[in-house]
């Protein structure tokens, strides 16, 4: 369906001429008619309300100039658009019937009424309305384009192919247009007609790639895959440089593992342009996954010394050895690339050699490899932060932020500067220092949602939930719909117990981003603090579902069971099986014990609980839980401490209070 932008421009004398009753009764209208200045002045009112969006006031004055001048299809005209745009359809059909009783060739009445008939989703009505709008203009483009996508929605494939034919005598064969239409048949499952649209574009457009491609996909959703690949081929013999169609070719080569065929094929290619890099290494490629590893080598190994400038190839039999696990060859291959003329910018090679470098700890290796750079102007910043990177990453943090901190000055206006020592100092937890340095990178770069993720993650360190929360909400503003910024926005929320709160934020964030799993779990979690279990544990279904060996989704799962004391076997395995993945995980272990609690096994959940809390000592919820295992042996004096410690902690449990024998406050 197309968009429609109706542009109400009053001037004198498009007024005059919108006020006549036709162009007919405006040829006989005599030199001296005056017409209605009332009418004129309320129009241009409702004009200046229209140019900013004020519809409602707008329309108060066009039918104040209707009761002036009840003859004026311009008029008229300005009501029906403005109650379109007010999504009062019906009115507005019912206001062009009579501009077109007034003038039936009437065209911007014609296109919104058509308009109208499109937002309600009567297709048909639409189409024979541009079957009226064609008959008065014939040779536009866009009216037979919509009149065909019209055609072709209602299902008239016939008509819509004559209305495409009539496009083509007019000589409107614009590709472009040509091929939406095509797609839109193929939308519908009218296979056959739009290969027939994308065979005459072929005919008249062998060059244009996507055409090759439309035929193929064509071709493979009606389940013939033998003639996909045939127009793939025939769209890379015509030009080697088609990069999708290659593309395309390769996963269904892969996917149905035909090697032979595949190496055949590119083999011709390459025999074919010996200059085509790209089909040399997809060759390589094919060969190695067939398993002719010494063919892909030396091919491989002959396209470097063709093309001893290029980073691909280099990349390729590095990637090659290092499947093979051959780090030392590896190692030596992007060695020699970095040897080569080029070497400056050989990004992804000098990237590889460092990873490799680090995995072996050969920390000042890694770092010779960005010194050459340092005196190249536009890599200087760029160089000097892998460096310290990697001093950050072997653990010296204080090298790491002494090599980057003289940027401050050199590159005061480098985003990528603050955001760096914001992280070393987020790391090394000094996070005062970290949120100068987020905010300054907040203040040089807006755009970059994982920068306001840093400064609330430092925020929430430094258990400044309310400035977290402030951060969040604000970035949001800009990024509504990104998952990261909904999902820990949703957790300072939960944190500050505001879970009817959080649950918008939780639900946001999966739905922008299904696999991930956090997101779901604290959206469950957050259910089941509204003790909403019906959603929960569907949630918790749903996630066990995904990843039956998760040991932290096994545990929330077991917990949330725990804490309703239903199905507790069924619990107690989830449990065992999350913490045989992570036997010294605190929470996993405060798990194991509340379940053996809501079993009667006292002196089991004891042995549990109180091993959790000798791994994360200031929990007030192990506490609480500790205090009723007591409670429940009989050993009230210790209950009554381990509640006042866990109410010490946490000031909002005020349900210890009555435990303790005190009153709420």
């Amino acid at each position: 369906m197309k968009n429609i932008t109706f542009i109400f421009i009053v001037s004198l004398s498009i007024f005059l001429s919108g006020c006549s009753a036709s162009k007919k009764l405006l040829k006989k209208t005599k030199p001296d008619y005056k017409y209605n200045e009332d009418a004129l002045n309320l129009v241009i009112d409702g004009a200046i309300f229209d140019v900013v969006g004020l519809h409602k006031e707008a329309l108060l004055k066009y039918h104040q100039a209707a009761e002036f001048d009840s003859s004026s299809p311009g008029i008229y005209f300005a009501m029906a658009e403005n109650y379109y745009f007010l999504g009062e359809e019906k009115t507005s059909i019912k206001i062009i019937d009579k501009i077109l009783k007034i003038d039936p060739q009437n065209l911007d009445a014609l296109i919104l009424l058509a308009a109208c008939y499109e937002k309600q989703k009567n297709y048909y009505r639409a189409m024979l309305v541009y079957e009226d709008i064609v008959k008065i203009e014939p040779n536009s483009l866009e009216h037979l384009y919509y009149l065909t996508t019209l055609q072709i929605i209602v299902r008239n494939y016939d008509k819509a192919l004559k209305t495409f034919n009539s496009m083509l005598k007019h000589g409107l064969d614009d590709p472009d247009f040509c091929m939406r239409i095509g797609y839109m048949f193929l939308q519908n499952r009218a296979y056959d007609q739009a290969e027939q649209i994308y065979l005459g574009v072929f005919e008249k457009h062998p060059d244009i790639e996507e055409i090759y491609l439309a035929l193929a996909a064509t071709n493979k959703v009606k389940g013939d895959t033998t003639q996909a690949i045939t127009w793939y081929k025939k769209a890379l013999d015509y030009d080697n440089n088609f990069r999708d169609a290659r593309a395309e070719l390769r996963m269904i080569y892969e996917k149905d593992q035909n090697w032979d065929e595949a190496i055949t094929y590119f083999g011709s290619l390459v025999d074919k342009d010996s200059t085509n890099l790209a089909n040399k290494l997809l060759l390589g490629n094919f060969y190695y996954q067939k398993g002719d590893t010494t063919s892909a080598i030396k091919l491989f190994e002959k396209t470097i010394r063709e093309h001893p400038v290029r980073e691909n190839p280099y990349l390729a039999l590095g990637s090659l050895f290092m499947m093979k696990g051959d780090t030392t060859s590896t190692i030596q291959i992007y060695e020699k690339a970095l040897q080569s003329k080029n070497a400056d910018y050989f990004y992804q090679v000098r990237q590889n050699l460092k990873d490799i470098y680090l995995d072996l700890r050969e920390w000042q290796k890694a770092i010779h490899l960005f010194e050459p750079l340092q005196n190249n102007d536009t890599t200087y910043v760029s160089s000097r932060l892998e460096i310290a990177n990697i001093l950050m990453f072997k653990g010296d943090t204080l090298a790491a932020i002494d090599y980057c901190k003289p940027l401050e000055e050199t590159h005061k206006d480098d985003w990528r500067v603050p955001l760096t020592l914001g992280r070393f100092y987020f790391f090394s937890g000094q996070n005062k220092d970290a949120e100068k340095s987020f905010d300054k990178a907040l203040e040089l770069q807006k755009e970059i949602p994982q920068l306001w993720i840093l400064r609330g993650i430092n925020y929430i360190e430094m258990d400044s939930l309310d400035l977290a929360l402030e951060n969040f909400i604000s970035s949001l503003q800009q990024f509504p719909d990104d998952p990261g910024l909904n999902y820990y926005t949703g957790s300072v929320l939960s944190r500050q117990k505001k879970f009817s709160q959080a649950v918008e934020y939780f639900e946001r964030s999966s739905q922008k981003d299904p696999e991930n799993v956090q997101a779901i779990l604290s959206l469950a979690g957050a259910y089941d603090e509204l003790k909403n279990f019906e959603k929960s544990e569907k949630l918790y279904q749903k996630l066990i579902e995904f990843d039956p060996e998760s040991p932290i989704i096994n545990n929330n799962y077991a917990y949330h069971l725990s804490i309703r004391g239903v199905n507790l076997d069924q619990a107690l395995e989830y449990s065992k099986k999350a913490l045989k993945a992570d036997p010294e995980n605190a929470p996993y272990l405060d798990t194991m014990g509340w379940i053996y609690y809501n079993l009667g096994d006292y002196d089991q959940a004891k042995y549990y609980i109180e091993q959790s809390l000798a791994i994360q000592q200031s929990s007030p919820e192990v506490m609480e839980h500790l205090g009723e295992v007591y409670y429940k042996l009989g050993d009230k004096s210790n209950a009554e401490m381990y509640w006042k410690k866990a109410f010490d902690l946490d000031n909002g449990r005020t349900h210890l209070l009555e435990k303790l024998g005190q009153s709420k406050k």
